[in-house]
């Protein structure tokens, strides 16, 4: 969860769906890294331009995953995922100073018509 620190003191940050909209137009956010962890606990990620996300994209989430190019996921035949943005997790990415970039951790969610939480077992091995 992000932070900062206040004379000395680290305080953590939390963000709710309309204050991450409110950041990305006061810290001039031009691009949002959407991450989420695979089965082998390396981050993966994909990257939308902050005037094409939406605060919609909270609880709709957004079609951006092929579960079958990534290593254990999914076969062909389910490969369609949804990335959930966690609004608390929204940092701005600091190294990143030409195009001002925020990052948002995301849950994976199943991209059929019930929309289920993806669940694998970690040591699945697809």
């Amino acid at each position: 969860m992000p932070y900062k620190v206040t004379d000395g003191k680290i305080e953590s940050l939390s963000f709710t769906p309309s204050e991450v909209m409110r950041r990305l137009r006061v810290d001039k956010i031009k691009f949002i890294d959407l991450q989420f962890t695979g089965l082998t606990g390396r981050f993966h990620h994909t990257t939308v331009a902050a005037n094409m996300f939406r605060a919609e994209d909270f609880e709709i989430g957004l079609p951006k995953v092929d579960g079958s190019s990534i290593r254990g996921f999914t076969e062909i035949q389910e490969s369609d995922l949804i990335i959930m943005p966690d609004p608390s997790t929204y940092t701005t990415i600091p190294w990143l100073e030409k195009d001002q970039t925020a990052r948002l951790i995301c849950d994976v969610i199943k991209g059929d018509s019930k929309r289920d939480a993806f669940v694998r077992p970690q040591r699945d091995s697809g």
